[in-house]
């Protein structure tokens, strides 16, 4: 009931209910950036590489050998810069369809591991610090087959970032024949040799030459590919005693391909005993040496009249030496 007086604070309200009024929400900030370092700018290496081989770019060697190429890449940049270094290996041989496989290897800058090289390009990303050069070496073997004038080749390209004309070089091992020495029974070098020579006939590209020095007793030389192929040829042959370790440089062997001048040792006065001739058995004494002719001059020592006999050098055989002087 209603009596006019209003209760404060209690009494029902009419109409629509009062709705607080909302403030504004601010957007939100965008999030700050990151900070990038700038990239560096690529160094333009055109015209400043340089590649060249640290020593021979070529080199002979014989079958079974292992030799190392190196070359070196120099950046003249005026600060450091990065090069593609492109590697391709490839074969060739004398014999298309035959040629061994030669084994390349080598360790990339800045890595421990050796890594085996196939007949296929591979790049490599090297730094180059200013003016300091990047050795690369790479290991090669000569296989055991391998024929005469057969050839591997490393062929090697690097260029900078920014592309450009690459600077290229090839490193090459050819292939070429060893002497051997080949150790026989004494007095057995000929059999020896002869039977080599037969075996050598059916086999070609084995032992291209012999040589049987009179002045060496006890060793034959071959001339030949590889030890391998030498020695499977030797077995079996009567009083050969198998290869020498090594191989047998042309210097060592020059001396025995030089004829001995047939009157070196002799000097005038001599007595000397004629072993070839009419006068053979006779002793004769020495009077003159001539070394340009390869002769001498010889008196009969029992020849009633002296009379002067001139004979070659081989045809005599020294007795003993008398005080006189040498000819010439």
């Amino acid at each position: 009931m209603t009596d006019g007086t209003h209760d404060e604070g209690i009494g029902l309200l009419s109409g629509a209910p009062a709705v607080a009024e909302k403030k504004p929400q601010a957007a939100p900030a965008p999030p700050a950036p990151a900070l990038v370092a700038p990239a560096p700018p690529k160094v333009d290496l055109t015209g400043l590489l340089s590649l060249k081989a640290a020593d021979d770019t070529s080199r002979e060697v014989t079958a079974g050998t292992v030799t190392t190429l190196s070359a070196v890449l120099l950046s003249r940049a005026a600060e450091p810069a990065t090069a593609t270094l492109t590697i391709e290996v490839g074969y060739t041989s004398t014999y298309p369809g035959e040629g061994a496989e030669w084994p390349v290897t080598w360790t990339p800058p800045g890595k421990r591991a050796s890594v085996e090289l196939f007949p296929r390009k591979e790049t490599q990303s090297l730094s180059l610090a200013p003016n300091t050069g990047v050795p690369l070496s790479f290991q090669i073997t000569a296989p055991v087959g391998v024929r005469y004038g057969d050839r591997v080749e490393v062929r090697l390209s690097a260029s900078g970032p920014n592309g450009g004309t690459p600077v290229r070089l090839t490193l090459a091992c050819v292939a070429r024949q060893a002497v051997l020495a080949i150790k026989t029974s004494r007095g057995y070098e000929r059999e020896v040799a002869d039977t080599l020579l037969a075996r050598a006939e059916e086999k070609a590209d084995v032992v291209f030459a012999l040589l049987v020095p009179s002045s060496l007793r006890g060793y034959v030389f071959a001339e030949g590919m590889s030890f391998e192929g030498v020695r499977e040829m030797l077995k079996g042959i009567r009083k050969a005693r198998g290869l020498v370790e090594g191989e047998t440089t042309l210097k060592e062997v020059e001396p025995l391909l030089v004829p001995k001048i047939t009157v070196e040792g002799f000097v005038e006065g001599a007595i000397v005993e004629l072993i070839s001739g009419p006068f053979k058995g006779e002793k004769a004494r020495v009077k003159k040496i001539d070394q340009a002719k390869e002769e001498i001059t010889v008196e009969l020592i029992e020849a009633v009249v002296p009379i002067p006999v001139t004979v070659r050098g081989d045809h005599v055989r020294m007795l003993e030496k008398g005080g006189g002087k040498s000819g010439g």
